[in-house]
C-alpha cells in the first residue's frame, strides 16, 4: 500500500482535537505521513501521535466565552468564523508549500478554511462531525437558529457581512466559480462522524456519505492522577467543559453544597479560574482538580454531570455512564435534548440550579435501571462503530477513489 500525505485542520478545542488524534495515530502507524494543524495548547497533545505540527495561533480558540449568550452574540458568530478562515488560509499554504496533502480533513468550526484550500489544491476533503452531522433534511444551523427564532433579523449587519466577506474570501483565491450555495453545502461527498447512528437526529436521511464511526478513544498523554475510590462506593464526575465562565465558581459550590454529607465520591473539573479560598469549606467526599483525566474517571462513574459538549458526552457514553446534563451553548442545548429524548440522562437548564435539585436528578439518574439498559445498549453500539481504526480505512478508501 502506498504511503499518504493527511492534513488535518480541526478547530483547537479538546472537543475537536480530542476525536482526532486516536485517527492520527492510526494512520502514523499504518506508515503514513499526518500533518496536523493546531496552536501552542495542542501542541504537547499532537506530537506523541508522530505528526508533522503545522503550528497556528487561533483568535477564535483563544476567546473568553459569554455567560449569556444571546441573539446578538449568536448573529455574530458566522463571522467570527469566516475572519478566522481569511486569517488562516496564508498560513496554511506557506505551512503546506510544495507538499501538498493528498487528501484535507476539516470540521464545521473550520469548514471554510477547508474548502478553499481543497478546491483550490483539486484534492479530495473528509469533514469530521465531532457533533451532530447535518445534511439536506437535517441542518444543526438551523436547530440552533430555531433556539432563537424571531430574536435574530435575517437582514443583520454580521449575516450580511458574511456572505460578503465568503465571497471575498474566494475571489481571492480564484474560486470566483464556486457559488455560495455549493460553498455553503450542509456536507462534503466523504464525511467522518464521531457518533452512533443512532445518537445522530434525522439519521434514516444520511446516506453513504456519511461513515457513523462511533467514538474515537484512544491514550491520552500527561493526564494526572485521581485518588480513587474503594471499590462499590458510587462516583459522580463533573466537569463543565475546557472554557471557563464567570459562573463556574458559583457552580461548584452548588456541587460542593449538594453532596456534602453524602455517600458519593465526587470528582470536580473546577478549572484553573476558580478561586478556592472563596468556595468555603470542601467536603472530604469531595476532590476539586485543575484539569480531571476524564476517561479514567469515566470508566469508574456512575454519573457525569456535564455541560452537554458532545465529545464529553459520548465518551460518558462509551464508559456506559448516564449524564445530567447542564448545557451552557446552544449547540449543547441540543445535545442535552437528544439525551432527554433517547432516555440517556436529564437536562436541568441553567447552571444556576438549587444544590437539591442537583442531588435529587444524580440520585434518581444512577438508580434508574430503565436508564442504565439504555445507556449500556449505546455503548455497546459505540464500541462496534469501528472508531479509530474504520476512521483510517475510509480515509484510506476516499484517496484511492
Amino acid at each position: 500500500m502506498s504511503a499518504y500525505h493527511v492534513a488535518f485542520m480541526p478547530f483547537p478545542a479538546f472537543g475537536h482535537i480530542n476525536t482526532t488524534l486516536p485517527i492520527v495515530a492510526e494512520l502514523v502507524r499504518r506508515g503514513h505521513r499526518v500533518t496536523f494543524a493546531t496552536n501552542g495548547r495542542f501542541e504537547p497533545l499532537v506530537a506523541p501521535t508522530g505528526a508533522r505540527i503545522l503550528r497556528y495561533e487561533s483568535w477564535l480558540a483563544s476567546r473568553k466565552l459569554p455567560d449569556q449568550v444571546d441573539a446578538d452574540y449568536m448573529a455574530h458568530e458566522p463571522v467570527r468564523s469566516i475572519d478566522e478562515a481569511i486569517a488562516t488560509v496564508p498560513i496554511y499554504e506557506e505551512g503546506f508549500a510544495d507538499d501538498i496533502p493528498d487528501v484535507l480533513l476539516y470540521d464545521v468550526s473550520t469548514f471554510a478554511a477547508g474548502r478553499v484550500l481543497a478546491r483550490k489544491w483539486n484534492r479530495p476533503a473528509i469533514e469530521l462531525f465531532a457533533t451532530f452531522a447535518s445534511n439536506e433534511h437535517y441542518s444543526l444551523t438551523q436547530e440552533i437558529g430555531n433556539l432563537y427564532k424571531g430574536e435574530i433579523d435575517p437582514h443583520h449587519p454580521a449575516l450580511v457581512d458574511f456572505f460578503v466577506k465568503q465571497g471575498t474570501l474566494l475571489k481571492e483565491n480564484g474560486l470566483e466559480g464556486v457559488t455560495l450555495e455549493e460553498f455553503n453545502a450542509p456536507a462534503e461527498e466523504s464525511n467522518l462522524v464521531f457518533l452512533p447512528r443512532s445518537f445522530q437526529p434525522a439519521q434514516e436521511t444520511f446516506d453513504d456519505r456519511f461513515a457513523f464511526v462511533g467514538a474515537s478513544v484512544g491514550n491520552r498523554v500527561a493526564e494526572p492522577e485521581w485518588d480513587e475510590p474503594e471499590p462499590g462506593r458510587p462516583v459522580a464526575l463533573v466537569s463543565l467543559g475546557s472554557f471557563d465562565f464567570d459562573h463556574q465558581g458559583g457552580f461548584v459550590r452548588t456541587c460542593l453544597e449538594a453532596f456534602a454529607d453524602s455517600d458519593w465520591h465526587v470528582v470536580v473539573a473546577a478549572g484553573e479560574s476558580v478561586r478556592r479560598e472563596e468556595l468555603g469549606p470542601v467536603p472530604d467526599n469531595v476532590r476539586l482538580m485543575d484539569w480531571v483525566p476524564q476517561l479514567s474517571v469515566l470508566e469508574r462513574a456512575d454519573v457525569f454531570v456535564s455541560h452537554a459538549g458532545m465529545n464529553s458526552v459520548i465518551e460518558s457514553l462509551y464508559f456506559g455512564t448516564p449524564v445530567v446534563a447542564v448545557p451552557h451553548m446552544p449547540e449543547q442545548r441540543l445535545v442535552a435534548a437528544r439525551l432527554v429524548e433517547l432516555g440517556l440522562g436529564t437536562h436541568l437548564p441553567g447552571t444556576d440550579v438549587s444544590a437539591e435539585r442537583l442531588r435529587s436528578e444524580v440520585d434518581r439518574l444512577a438508580g434508574d435501571e430503565e436508564t442504565l439498559r439504555r445507556v449500556h445498549a449505546l455503548r455497546d453500539e459505540l464500541r462496534e462503530g469501528g472508531g479509530p481504526a474504520r476512521a483510517a480505512d475510509y480515509i484510506e478508501s476516499r484517496i484511492r477513489h
